[in-house]
């Protein structure tokens, strides 16, 4: 816990000497002396019996301590002298918690969290604000203290476990009551769809798309997801053409879709009709510059046609976009060994290996979490060899 600075009143008596038992008693509590730490802050107190720094830092060592209700004594004789201590502030919020009042921790911690300047407290802080809120089962105000906790730390591994429990719960939710107010929506139709397919259920998820198109044949994206369906059910010809139909309808009612486009161009691939998939990788792109995985097939149809020049700018850009995308530092070495630059290809190959080897433990998982494998752009294990 970070410790509270000392403030003192131009008016202090004994001001040096408050000022340099303080300093001894931050350097001890540092030292992890906290016994002479202790002896000091009261020290100062004796002096400058106002010191709500002081009171915060004996609260800040009790708390480290998990001495909680002497912590909260502290805190709230600092409060009572300064009430925007907001480290302090916080701190009591947390004592309370563990002290099981979690009413009473809510309100200052909700009061204090935005002010607190400390990172690490006003994450610590956070966490337990957002465990208060799945007690009352306010997730949507959880997400709001996810959202900015995120933008200090958003790689903290506590944190990202957190957002995942609480956009879990919180889609759960959702989900019980779409099925008490609209059971036979085509939203439901659609949601059982996508459960049937992160469960490999194909046949059930083409199913559940058609139901969901039969209520609502102008929902956006369902004949999308509906081509996508049949053709993770199936790669051959009459399945390609069912998608293909789907695609094309999907474009009709979006001619902006460049993920429709983009399925469109690996029908062709799969057809191995490169020039046909490059005009459609290359609409995908011009709809959206930004679709890394557009980017890539659009590199790999160029350098199946000779002409891996280009097929190195596509690659690049997709890596710009997404520096570790393993299938288009693979691309890219297979681009720079056409063109007989074996020292950039080998370059290419290395980082490919090590982004793969890397995420061998966590691919199937965030392909069963994420779902739609198809629209993304992946190296065969045979390929890679």
């Amino acid at each position: 816990m970070a410790l509270v600075a000392v403030r003192l009143a131009g008016q202090t008596p004994n001001r040096q000497e408050v000022l340099s038992h303080f300093k001894r008693a931050t350097d001890a509590e540092r030292a992890g002396q906290n016994d002479i730490a202790v002896r000091e802050f009261r020290e100062v107190l004796r002096l400058d019996p106002l010191n709500a720094e002081a009171h915060a830092n004996l609260g800040v060592i009790a708390y480290t301590g998990k001495d909680y209700a002497l912590a909260a004594e502290e805190f709230r004789e600092a409060r009572k002298l300064r009430p925007t201590l907001w480290n302090a502030d916080a701190l009591l919020g947390m004592s309370e918690l563990r002290l099981g009042h979690p009413r009473e921790a809510k309100a200052l911690i909700e009061e204090s969290f935005r002010h607190v300047q400390d990172t690490k407290l006003q994450s610590q802080a956070g966490l337990d604000l957002i465990s208060i809120y799945f007690q009352d089962h306010e997730l949507p105000r959880a997400v709001e203290v996810l959202q900015a906790l995120g933008h200090a730390n958003p790689n903290d591994p506590s944190l990202l476990y957190t957002a995942y429990r609480t956009y879990t719960e919180l889609a759960a939710h959702t989900l019980v009551t779409l099925s008490q107010v609209a059971p036979e929506s085509a939203e439901m139709h659609r949601i059982l769809a996508q459960t049937a397919e992160n469960q490999d259920d194909f046949p059930g998820a083409i199913a559940q798309y058609r139901k969901a198109l039969e209520i609502s044949p102008g929902l956006p994206g369902l004949h999308f997801e509906l081509g996508q369906a049949i053709l993770e059910s199936s790669t051959s010809e009459s399945a390609r053409l069912e998608a293909e139909n789907e695609f094309r309808r999907a474009l009709a009612d979006d001619p902006a879709d460049a993920k429709s486009q983009y399925m469109l161009g690996e029908i062709a691939w799969l057809r191995s009709d490169p020039n046909q998939a490059l005009e459609h990788y290359q609409e995908a792109v011009r709809l959206q510059p930004d679709f890394v995985d557009a980017r890539i097939a659009l590199g790999k149809a160029l350098t199946s046609l000779g002409r891996a020049g280009e097929a190195i700018q596509q690659q690049s850009e997709a890596i710009r976009l997404d520096p570790q995308n393993e299938a288009a530092h693979y691309r890219l070495a297979q681009a720079y060994r056409k063109l007989g630059r074996a020292e950039e290809a080998e370059r290419e190959f290395t980082i490919f290996r090590k982004l793969r080897d890397s995420r061998v433990s966590t691919r199937s998982l965030f392909q069963q979490v994420q779902g739609g494998a198809l629209l993304h752009q992946t190296v065969a294990p045979n390929e890679s060899q």
